[in-house]
């Protein structure tokens, strides 16, 4: 798994002195042929203290020397190898960590001044010189994962558990959750919108309006250049670190997305637009896919917008990321949508051939990242799940079945590489000679809940019971480690609560001269618990089976349950129909939690 030429602060440093190993097994022999340990630095292109760390502490002349004379020094960039960032970072980045030769812990930290260092690396040199011996040269395994693989249905109390442990923490003051630093966390608001549909319990809504009103009113957001920051340092959002990731923003766009659909509100929308557009002129390139952030720059973004157009504009990395990117493909296909076809559409659809043809190889797999044209790092099931769900998303609004046929190759493959006896997910490869804790592969909930949802909606999609079983029993299985992991289950909440929502099925019959586009995107713009779009083109097997009339034709049909709408044949018909079908249909989940006091506004 080769990684390109290591990448420093773009400011004058000399960390490049040290003697940087790639990650990778001869590192690791090297350092127990040398008996020495391993400084395992943990670096982002994107990061403001990892340029810092570049300019002071690995530019000390007398650290430098000491680092290559007595460690074995390895340098990973976290995009790039989320697979070791998960099982090393120290609590941030940058991430300094201390190893065996076998890859066991001896301590670390994240930010290391050059004063800290020095006795730092003395110590780290006495522990192990003192306790070599007992530590050993191979890893300790990890404790079992909490998985239940005899369960089978996931029970409506574990979402409800996990919306408790929300209340629990939400900052009633200025929204989000706890105290301070304060990051967006949009799977925890996307629960709350979700849960508040399912229930109608005000609590819900109201955490997540106060706190996607807090976010955007606030210097999280870039109210100039579009676009959210990655974190605030403060309860308050107003002192943010000023780097825009792909994935955060991908996520937000969709979450204000689904808030404009659920609340009816345009500054939701409004918001979601002036991301996409900051998205779209800042990190979108030539290939038609995105780079993978942009730089903090405190002094630029403190610029008024006349100042800014003088300026160059921070650094992005033009590095190409599967699981980012497809994140982003999703987002421009809901704003499609729910803002502007003509604009967002071919964006998004010409990002998702690009993503396929540069990711995705037959006999290879799917990889990570493209690096100037050189795909790397295959077998990361967290580019696998979220490209799964795009491909989908892919079919749904464009009625394509190429898309459903590419997400099942990427299931195969994930059944092929990553697939565990209990029926979960590995994070990555089965590499016999993997480095550190790599050795021990991890089945994260995330992703494996990202998984089920892909079985229940093809499931869904497909009317195969096949699918659907395998969503359900993967979602189900994983129950108790999302319990245990409290607001952090979030994501996987959502897609438990799907498995017991009705579902609303929009089927669009049309025939190759009379296509039913706007009929389809309109629908797509329907935010719904366990909503699936499909198009049954007149002629092809699956209408036949299905038993609706050839005429009239193009015609949306909506069933919830056993009950369908009449043909709906224009856009502003849609809404008619729901509201027939939902009348009388509100699906509540046992056990709502009663909080005290009003909702939050």
């Amino acid at each position: 798994m080769a990684e390109p030429t290591f990448r420093f602060s773009p400011r004058p440093n000399r960390a490049q002195e040290i003697r940087w190993h790639q990650w990778a097994p001869q590192a690791f022999q090297r350092a127990k042929d040398e008996d020495k340990p391993i400084l395992l630095s943990i670096s982002a292109v994107w990061c403001h203290w990892c340029h810092v760390m570049d300019e002071t502490t690995y530019s000390d002349p007398q650290i430098i020397s000491r680092i290559n004379s007595d460690f074995i020094p390895v340098r990973i960039d976290n995009d790039q190898r989320p697979d070791v960032n998960q099982r090393y970072n120290m609590g941030g980045w940058p991430t300094t960590a201390f190893l065996s030769p076998a890859g066991e812990i001896i301590t670390g930290g994240t930010y290391i001044t050059p004063e800290q260092m020095t006795p730092l690396l003395d110590q780290v040199l006495d522990y192990w010189r003192e306790h070599k011996t007992e530590m050993g040269d191979t890893l300790n395994p990890p404790g079992e994962p909490n998985i239940n693989p005899q369960a089978d249905s996931p029970t409506p109390e574990s979402v409800t558990k996990i919306m408790e442990a929300i209340r629990d923490q939400f900052d009633r003051a200025y929204g989000g959750l706890g105290i301070a630093p304060k990051f967006p966390q949009p799977d925890i608001w996307d629960l709350c919108l979700t849960y508040f549909t399912a229930s109608g319990d005000g609590w819900s809504a109201g955490m997540a309006a106060r706190t996607l009103d807090a976010m955007a009113g606030s210097a999280l957001f870039d109210g100039i250049g579009g676009g959210f920051f990655r974190y605030s340092t403060t309860r308050e959002w107003t002192i943010p670190h000023f780097e825009k990731m792909l994935d955060d923003n991908a996520q937000l766009i969709k979450l204000y997305l689904h808030a404009y659909q659920v609340l009816g509100d345009e500054t939701y929308r409004q918001i979601a637009d002036a991301t996409l557009t900051w998205a779209n002129k800042n990190l979108l390139n030539l290939s038609g896919l995105w780079g993978g952030s942009q730089d903090a720059d405190e002094e630029y973004y403190g610029l008024s917008q006349e100042d800014r157009e003088k300026r160059e504009a921070p650094f992005v990395d033009p590095i190409l990321y599967t699981h980012a990117n497809a994140q982003m493909i999703s987002a421009q296909l809901l704003a499609a949508s729910l803002i502007n076809p003509t604009g967002y559409a071919p964006i998004a659809l010409t990002a998702l051939e690009a993503i396929w043809d540069r990711m995705w190889e037959e006999g290879a797999g799917l990889f990570h990242y493209d690096d100037d044209g050189e795909a790397k790092v295959p077998g990361q099931l967290i580019d696998i799940c979220h490209l799964t769900n795009t491909l989908i998303d892919g079919y749904e609004f464009t009625g394509d079945p190429l898309y459903l046929e590419r997400a099942q190759s990427l299931i195969g493959y994930a059944d092929q590489v990553l697939k565990a006896d209990n029926g979960g997910f590995y994070d990555h490869l089965d590499t016999p000679d993997a480095a550190g804790r790599l050795k021990h592969r991890q089945q994260p909930l995330n992703e494996n809940a990202m998984m089920a949802r892909a079985f229940l909606r093809l499931g869904a999609v497909l009317d195969d019971e096949s699918w659907s079983a395998r969503g359900r029993n993967l979602i189900a299985e994983f129950s108790p480690m999302a319990e245990e992991q409290g607001v952090f289950g979030s994501l996987w909440a959502t897609v438990a609560d799907r498995v017991h929502a009705p579902l609303l099925a929009a089927t669009l019959v049309q025939s190759h001269h009379r296509p039913g586009t706007q009929l389809r995107q309109a629908i797509y713009g329907l935010f719904d618990r366990n909503r699936i779009v499909r198009t049954w083109p007149v002629g092809t097997p699956e209408f036949a089976q299905s038993g609706y009339p050839e005429i009239p034709v193009p015609a949306l049909y909506i069933c919830q349950g056993q009950t369908c709408s009449a043909p709906v044949t224009d856009p502003e018909g849609i809404l008619p129909a729901l509201q027939q079908l939902q009348q009388a249909t509100v699906t509540e989940l046992p056990g709502t939690p009663e909080p005290s006091g009003s909702p939050p506004s």
